[in-house]
């Protein structure tokens, strides 16, 4: 039988807190829970936000599980700006497409991610997994104002998995610019 004394109980327990530290955020915020099937199984797409305590971050994380296992994660973080974040998922843009992969749901999203200090255009990131596989377009966002529009003058730029796979990239592209398009009245 072990026994111990009160400041070797205290040690060991404040090891034990730098092992596992503290979560630093508050309770996550569902943005969004979507669950489908399709000849894989029963699916669920799951996305998080989260702002930190002192509101110099936020962080994204959308998961897909299958069955209740996790099939794939993708976190995002922005963290020490110094005016404003922007972190917004784009809601119209969260779908699963079984059309693209012979039945399978192909899961696609945006989100608007940056730092800002007024109407500041920022990076606008849309992703579709596809078998697990992830495929990324990325641009800037385009804000329409009365006086006019700004930001999003370069094409957005696929990865090396959507260039490989022209059906999906031209899908997205078509999608882009309601995507990555803020109007602002």
């Amino acid at each position: 039988m072990n026994h111990y004394s009160a400041p070797l109980l205290l040690l060991r327990m404040s090891c034990v807190l730098l092992i596992y530290p503290v979560n630093s955020t508050f309770a996550k915020d569902l943005i969004s829970s979507t669950k489908w099937n399709d000849n894989s199984g029963e699916h669920t797409l799951v996305i998080e936000k989260q702002i930190s305590k002192d509101q110099s971050g936020e962080h994204l994380s959308i998961k897909q599980l299958t069955q209740g296992n996790v099939d794939w994660v993708l976190n995002d973080y922005v963290n020490d700006c110094i005016l404003d974040i922007k972190l917004d998922v784009v809601t119209d843009s969260v779908e699963v497409n079984k059309t693209i992969s012979d039945g399978v749901g192909t899961v696609l999203f945006a989100y608007k991610i940056g730092c800002i200090g007024g109407l500041d255009p920022v990076t606008v990131k849309y992703f579709a997994y596809k078998y697990g596989v992830k495929h990324s377009l990325r641009g800037e966002e385009h804000i329409v104002v009365e006086s006019g529009s700004y930001g999003g003058e370069n094409p957005p730029i696929p990865d090396y998995n959507l260039k490989k796979d022209k059906p999906l990239l031209n899908y997205m592209l078509k999608k882009w610019k309601a995507i990555s398009t803020t109007k602002i009245n």
